[in-house]
């Protein structure tokens, strides 16, 4: 396993820059060859690199030096230790798990970590609570709860990449499943879930040019500051939709799709009853029957034949479904015509429905295979009718 277990790798690489190049590779290759499918060795290889003090010596200091020059061997360290942590049959020890969580955890919140190595800290993060959850102790994520579940939630915010906020709202999900303050969860994070995932991306921003020309028309004069006020407003706006207009299309699905996970699984999970859901939901969508519609514009943005738009749907119908069964807003599902509009998006999936369920797609972070939109249209007609 040369040049894995050195005992002067650490110091050969702060010597040497090419010596970093070698290493890097060979870390590629052990990677690749652990998660080789149709290679038998991987395991024992994992095995033999877990049973190494000197080989998961290195690859935690690898990991734990944080220079930027280092930050490709860090990515390939980060990525044997999640291998070898979410094998079972590694001999890898719980407190190297923990210390592993504890920096992925670190990497992801520092704002001035590289962006290749912040999304693999996160999603590798995700793998290990997503999968090894009642294995792998979150003692050392859950010692200091209160502070990450804070910083997480503040990774949601619009200033940050789309990439970063999906993999934050995916961690808070498994946050939410096993343990979350339902006060944290009812005055801070739902409220900015709903606000973000409620707001329509795809309608074209109002540009200040064309509010001043319809403005001009009229004959009452307006007050300079409260002008000038909404005019700082949209300057605001315009570059918020500017930034929002520079993200990948597909990045802003996968966002919406994890917004409205969390959201289902806060709701339908019971971590909040119904009447704190519907308390929140009435101050991010105030007025009679505005939360509806606004989940109802959602499911008609994205009525396309695509996996990401048939995802979103299926939590848009998921959601209702879980408000349907509470008696909530069904007067409201009904006039607004959301199980006809539910309908229609199925009709226009139902040939690409089979083929994720064929594609085995119900696994992961991405748990939407099941139930059929079909089916939920069935149960969403019988609790309106």
């Amino acid at each position: 396993m040369s040049p894995i277990c050195f005992e002067t790798l650490i110091q050969d690489n702060n010597i040497m820059m090419a010596w970093q190049d070698v290493v890097n590779g060979a870390y590629r290759v052990v990677h690749r060859l652990i998660r080789a499918p149709e290679w038998t060795g991987g395991r024992r290889l994992a095995h033999e690199i877990s049973s190494s003090e000197q080989a998961v010596r290195n690859l935690e200091r690898i990991l734990h030096q944080g220079n930027t020059g280092s930050q490709q061997l860090q990515m390939r360290a980060m990525e044997i230790l999640a291998e070898l942590a979410l094998d079972s049959s590694s001999n890898l020890a719980m407190e190297t798990k923990e210390n592993l969580m504890s920096k992925q955890l670190q990497i992801f919140l520092n704002e001035g970590t590289g962006e290749d190595l912040k999304v693999m800290a996160g999603k590798t993060l995700l793998a290990l609570l997503s999968k090894t959850t009642r294995t792998i102790s979150m003692v050392c994520i859950m010692r200091k709860y209160n502070s990450i579940v804070d910083q997480v939630t503040e990774m949601l915010d619009a200033k940050n990449k789309a990439i970063y906020r999906t993999i934050a709202t995916e961690i808070l999900e498994i946050f939410a499943l096993h343990t979350m303050d339902k006060n944290h969860v009812k005055n801070t994070l739902l409220p900015k879930v709903l606000a973000e995932v409620l707001t329509s991306k795809k309608k074209p921003p109002s540009e200040a040019p064309e509010r001043q020309a319809s403005k001009g028309s009229g004959d009452i004069e307006e007050n300079p500051l409260q002008d000038d006020e909404e005019n700082q407003r949209l300057e605001h706006n315009v570059r918020i939709n500017s930034s929002e207009r520079n993200e990948m299309p597909v990045a802003m699905l996968e966002l919406k799709e994890a917004l409205l996970s969390l959201t289902s699984v806060i709701f339908d999970k019971l971590i909040i009853s119904a009447e704190d859901f519907d308390e929140v939901a009435q101050k991010v969508a105030p007025g009679e029957g505005e939360f509806v519609a606004k989940l109802k514009t959602i499911v008609e943005e994205n009525c396309d034949a695509t996996a990401n738009s048939l995802r979103i749907v299926k939590l848009c119908g998921q959601i209702a479904v879980t408000m349907m069964r509470c008696s909530q807003y069904n007067t409201h599902f009904k006039d607004q015509k959301f199980v006809e509009t539910l309908s229609k998006a199925s009709r226009i999936t139902c040939n690409l429905e089979p083929c994720m369920l064929f594609a085995g797609t119900n696994c992961g972070a991405k748990k939407t295979a099941r139930p059929l939109l079909s089916d939920l249209v069935k149960e969403a007609e019988a609790l309106v009718a």
